[in-house]
């Protein structure tokens, strides 16, 4: 049995990563986290929404093209600009927050990333990658920052995913151990699929990212969107149901990995994080999102922007906290494309996708549900994870 799945996540965060990088870690993601939740929850007493969490694409560019990514297709993929991100923090910090989420595309295509996260020691950011682009180099630079973890997407790893997917998984998998061995705290993202369920909703694919470095294993649902979706991709409700009942008993099982997801709270209730508040995106061209996938905005950023009060401000976002709950407490696009489009025009939001075809995309969607699974909720068993949850993720007040 390998003796690094037996050690505590405290004790391997002691012997794996850099103290300067463990510290930047507790006190953004952590502590910083915590506070961040606190003034989200002052601001909505007064009636004032604006999210603890940041989520901001700085490109519409990638190295890759997979099947069913809201992130493909662009016309003319742009990057944001340098100033504008650094204003987006700026702005987001007034506000109390400190954790930042990159995306893209591939945000390790915009070659000043690693000195942007280096000149904003205050923040904390957590950098979604494919680990194509992760070479040693840059490793050294997000060490040399300090305030980044990277998270890594692998969907899969033993042979029969090689066979199935080719061997490009292979570069992720490198660039997940050469993090760990640079001491970065560092995440792995999978997105559980029909095409992957079996190899990554297992006890042995934690164990494995366990043995390979990871520190936390964020389990997201595929959705399929963009031009090219793989509807028969998405997880049935059995399977959704399934994969709820893996993380509640992988939480106990496995004490060396925080494993996360955003779809339930501490009682098993489903939510959607943007239809609460808790987090937005924020695409490449400066549009404000509910979530990546959902690409219509009423409200761009600019440098001149009051990031707050457009953000606070969109009507679209204050129709869709008021209008998603009252029919779900999943996700809105999976579950109810034609009222999301409906409500959409209403606010008049604009296409924000890129392709000029988010729209379109949405008329031919059928409703096909998501992680609102039928039957009775799953709450958390591990004490630890339903303190968590109820108190500083996800699940104060969310609904009521």
């Amino acid at each position: 049995m390998n003796k690094k799945k037996n050690r505590s996540l405290a004790l391997r965060f002691l012997t794996e990563v850099k103290p300067r990088l463990l510290l930047k870690f507790i006190f953004g993601a952590g502590i910083g986290n915590m506070r961040a939740i606190r003034a989200f929850e002052k601001r909505k007493q007064r009636g004032v929404v604006f999210p603890p969490f940041v989520f901001v694409s700085i490109t519409g560019r990638c190295n890759l093209a997979c099947p069913g990514c809201w992130a493909i297709g662009a016309k003319n993929p742009v990057d944001m600009s340098h100033e504008l991100l650094a204003h987006i923090v700026k702005e987001s910090r007034r506000q109390g927050c400190r954790f930042f989420g990159i995306l893209g595309g591939e945000p390790l295509l915009v070659d000043w990333l690693p000195g942007f996260f280096k000149a904003h020691q205050n923040s904390y950011f957590q950098m979604f990658t494919n680990g194509h682009l992760l070479t040693a180099a840059i490793a050294a630079e997000l060490v040399e920052a300090g305030n980044v973890s990277p998270l890594i997407s692998i969907e899969g790893w033993n042979e029969s995913y090689a066979e199935r997917r080719g061997t490009g998984f292979q570069r992720a998998l490198d660039a997940l151990a050469l993090c760990h061995r640079s001491g970065l705290v560092t995440g792995v993202a999978v997105s559980a699929s029909n095409s992957n369920f079996d190899d990554v909703v297992t006890s042995e694919f934690v164990d494995e990212m366990v043995r390979r470095g990871a520190h936390y294993l964020w389990y997201y649902i595929y959705r399929p969107s963009g031009q090219e979706p793989n509807f028969a991709d998405a997880l049935d409700d059995g399977r959704v149901r399934r994969l709820r009942e893996f993380l509640v008993a992988e939480r106990k099982r496995c004490g060396s990995i925080v494993i996360v997801d955003a779809y339930w709270d501490y009682k098993g209730e489903a939510l959607c994080p943007g239809a609460v508040g808790i987090s937005h995106h924020i695409n490449a061209m400066g549009d404000v999102e509910l979530c990546p996938p959902v690409q219509c905005s009423d409200c761009r950023l600019t440098l001149a922007s009051d990031v707050a009060a457009e953000i606070s401000g969109s009507k679209l976002l204050q129709d869709l906290r008021v209008e998603i709950p009252k029919i779900t407490r999943g996700c809105v696009l999976m579950d109810h494309p034609a009222e999301l489009s409906r409500w959409a025009h209403a606010a008049d939001a604009i296409d924000s996708s890129g392709r000029d075809t988010f729209f379109q995309e949405l008329s031919e969607r059928s409703p096909m549900g998501c992680h609102n699974h039928s039957g009775s909720p799953i709450p958390e068993t591990s004490f630890a994870y339903k303190l968590a949850k109820k108190y500083w993720f996800f699940g104060f007040g969310a609904y009521g």
